[in-house]
């Protein structure tokens, strides 16, 4: 199916050709650099590991690694079992609203693409912080012939609607439970206030980016007047690509649609802190609740924020420290079912995306994880700008 290159941005008479450019296959030299494990990332990784450290050690200080272990192998395999299906369906389910949200790039996008590199995004991440987002935009580039500047500006969409999300969730938790959490982790009275006003503040300048032309020169002005040429034209891209993804929300259907998956998604992720407690004696004898699990995982959800691999580390304190002050689960207990599920959670996801990574690399003739690292350039002098006159040829 072709791509929707004839629907003009408002108020922009913007030529097929500028659109096109967006939805067009991928075309890679071989003079273009690539972005591989260089400096940065090398330092992205050391810091993770550092970060990762620091919060295990903080996490299992002072715990008997024998009683840890007794917890830990007393847990329900079956229940388990049971929370990876629902991870996976997660992310699942997020594959299903990043379809929705690419509709204006390509209307025919594969599902199996979507979910698969996804979790590719997320076996990535498991080894070095946030890389897997880029491997993640470029493998669904690659595979379904859209640029990739193009997939980086649907995915920028897709963040914005999970900061409006869990903005929203943390203002409810902040109102009906204010006391509870803010004894608890003072910290996430600013956390929750921060979310709370920048999805009001992304929620506004999203409705008025769809109808105000004006609004969405000057974003365009303000990166062309504030970074350097070359960089100011990759930024273009990824807006332009940005604004033509957000005309689908003009769709009563299609915003419907991302609404229904990202409260799914919610949902499943609550009942990935919900179901696991079934598996550990202490989810029955302390009665605990989905309101524990929904208080849960707000905490957790600051800890997926902070750039250690995977979560490792992160997650087992804000866990384990969340089920003792909030829920009262003793401490070697709650450390049990932070390790426990992170483990299960990990090996999921490895195993996974490596059978995606295995099926991609073979779709594009990929012969080594190596290459599959190496992400390339778009050729320069490509993308076109949202002008009224755009005489730039692609």
């Amino acid at each position: 199916m072709r791509c929707p290159a004839t629907v003009q941005l408002s108020g922009f008479g913007a030529k097929a050709e500028t659109i096109q450019h967006l939805c067009g296959a991928q075309r890679v030299s071989p003079n273009h650099r690539g972005y591989c494990l260089n400096r940065s990332n090398l330092l992205r990784a050391v810091v993770g590991l550092l970060i990762a450290a620091s919060f295990i050690y903080f996490a299992f200080k002072g715990i008997s690694f024998s009683s840890l272990l007794r917890d830990s192998l007393k847990a329900n395999f079956y229940i388990l079992l049971l929370t990876v299906v629902i991870v996976l369906f997660s992310h699942f389910v997020r594959a299903l609203r990043w379809r929705v949200i690419m509709q204006e790039l390509k209307q025919d996008i594969s599902l199996v693409n979507t979910w698969g590199s996804i979790t590719v995004g997320y076996l990535f991440n498991n080894f070095l912080p946030q890389f897997g987002e880029i491997v993640r935009g470029y493998v669904t580039g690659r595979l379904e012939g859209i640029r990739i500047s193009g997939v980086f500006g649907t995915m920028v969409l897709e963040r914005l609607f999970d900061m409006i999300s869990s903005g929203i969730l943390f203002g409810v938790a902040l109102l009906l439970y204010h006391g509870e959490l803010t004894r608890s982790f003072p910290f996430l009275r600013v956390v929750g206030l921060l979310l709370v006003a920048g999805s009001l503040v992304i929620g506004g300048f999203l409705y008025m980016s769809s109808i105000s032309e004006k609004v969405q020169r000057s974003l365009l002005h303000i990166v062309e007047v504030f970074l350097p040429g070359k960089f100011a034209h990759r930024v273009e891209s990824v807006i332009l690509s940005f604004l033509i993804s957000f005309r689908l929300l003009r769709s009563g259907k299609r915003v419907g649609s991302v609404t229904f998956y990202t409260a799914v998604m919610w949902l499943a992720y609550i009942l990935t802190m919900y179901i696991p407690f079934f598996a550990f004696s202490f989810g029955t004898s302390l009665h605990l609740t989905f309101l524990d699990a929904f208080l849960l995982m707000l905490v957790t959800s600051v800890a997926w924020a902070l750039p250690s691999p995977g979560g490792m580390g992160v997650y087992h304190l804000f866990v384990s420290q969340a089920l003792v002050i909030i829920s009262g689960v003793p401490k070697d207990e709650a450390l049990a079912y932070a390790s426990v599920t992170y483990l299960f959670g990990y090996v999921a996801v490895t195993i996974v995306g490596s059978i995606f990574v295995f099926i991609f690399a073979r779709k594009l003739k990929i012969n080594s994880l190596g290459k599959l690292m190496r992400i390339e350039e778009e050729p320069s002098g490509g993308t076109c700008c949202l002008k009224k006159k755009c005489n730039r040829k692609t």
